[in-house]
């Protein structure tokens, strides 16, 4: 890299992107000592989604590119026509619903290697003000301690979900907390399925089943499909419990990865060929506060304007207000949960009885059963 050129100028050689696409960053690496890396993060919704372009570590230029977990299209166009490569096999495993963690390796100055771990669209971990990310993940490094060693082993970044009922998404899951190794992603941005890689005892998301050269895949889509939906088991408080989807990894003759996603109506709720519709801003807007705490339209855009066009969202304007005030009322009334929990000074472990009838002057009785259900999640997550 040229010496004299801006860090942007660095930045866009790096991901070779339009400063439009890049938004800086300076953050303190919360697994190496707080080392302060800076550089620019892509927004750009392709094989670069979330790609770091790293121009300093600690202070000192140290140029570098990391590509990370990219976005994931569906193998169809809005017409609904397929557009599957030449198939030389397909591999096709559950997609679990959770936050996904990338762990990667970046170098410093002198040329050390060092191992940390990032959100799709934030440089690092962090516990953000609605969700304890760093502390979960943590978590998971004791539970498996192997993951810090699978960048190295693998030579590449490598791409997890973390997922359970103390990090709740769209589905429900049974399991308190855990994690899934995803695929890797190597130095050029390809997608290494999970078959290639040394998973060093990590659990991975369970195999759908496999196709092979001359099968049909747009037959096993629509099977695939249909059977995640019949298993779908949807809730009173709006959650689902089953599968979210399937993704896809499909390998073509030219033995490079192309990954697609599968997901069922139910997680769907309005089939995207359909255009910009309110339950995908919702999930925009929580997907949003994984690395924002502050939830406004300025905020949001970024995001949808990956799936949509500005046409679109300006047409849509008044639905997006409309989502973003009502997921900013659900977290105040979250916020207003745990404060008068706090002051009640009893755990509801000990004395469930005694908590809500100490509440229940607090709010309405018809929100009790949602009071208990947030209190509940949060002495999971302590």
């Amino acid at each position: 890299m040229s010496e004299g050129l801006s860090d942007l100028a660095v930045a866009t050689a790096l991901l070779g992107l339009e400063e439009k696409w890049l938004q800086p960053f300076e953050v303190q690496d919360p697994f190496n000592g707080d080392a302060d890396l800076r550089g620019f993060l892509s927004l750009r919704p392709d094989h670069r989604y979330g790609a770091l372009a790293v121009t300093h570590v600690s202070g000192r230029p140290a140029p570098q590119r990391i590509f990370a977990t990219p976005k994931l299209h569906y193998p169809f166009d809005r017409t609904g026509a397929f557009h599957f490569p030449p198939v030389q096999s397909i591999a096709i495993y559950e997609k679990l619903d959770g936050t996904n963690v990338l762990a990667y390796r970046y170098g410093d100055a002198e040329g050390n290697l060092h191992t940390t771990y990032k959100l799709r669209l934030f440089p690092v971990l962090r516990n953000g003000k609605w969700g304890a990310f760093l502390d979960m993940w943590r978590e998971m490094l004791r539970r498996y301690p192997s993951i810090e060693g699978l960048p190295e082993k693998n030579d590449c970044s490598v791409s997890f979900e973390l997922y359970g009922a103390q990090n709740a998404h769209l589905i429900l899951y049974e399991q308190p907390l855990d994690c899934a190794l995803l695929f890797g992603v190597d130095g050029s941005g390809n997608v290494i399925p999970p078959s290639r890689l040394e998973t060093g005892g990590v659990p991975t998301p369970r195999l759908y089943g496999e196709l092979r050269a001359g099968e049909d895949p747009v037959a096993e889509y629509a099977r695939i499909r249909e059977e995640i939906e019949r298993d779908i088991e949807k809730l009173e408080d709006g959650k689902l419990k089953g599968s979210e989807g399937a993704v896809w990894y499909v390998t073509p003759a030219s033995g490079e990865t192309v990954v697609f996603k599968c997901k069922p109506d139910s997680v769907e709720e309005v089939h995207w060929v359909k255009g910009i519709n309110k339950a995908a801003v919702t999930m925009t807007c929580w997907n949003l506060l994984e690395t924002s705490d502050i939830l406004s339209y300025e905020t949001l855009l970024p995001l949808l304007l990956e799936d949509y066009t500005q046409e679109e969202i300006d047409g849509f304007r008044a639905h997006i207000d409309a989502c973003i005030e009502e997921v900013n009322r659900e977290l105040e009334f979250r916020r207003r949960v745990l404060e008068e929990y706090a002051k009640v000074g009893l755990s509801i472990a000990q004395d469930k009885g005694a908590v809500m009838r100490a509440l229940s002057g607090k709010f309405n009785r018809g929100e009790m059963k949602k009071v208990y259900a947030l209190i509940a999640q949060h002495e999971q997550r302590a």
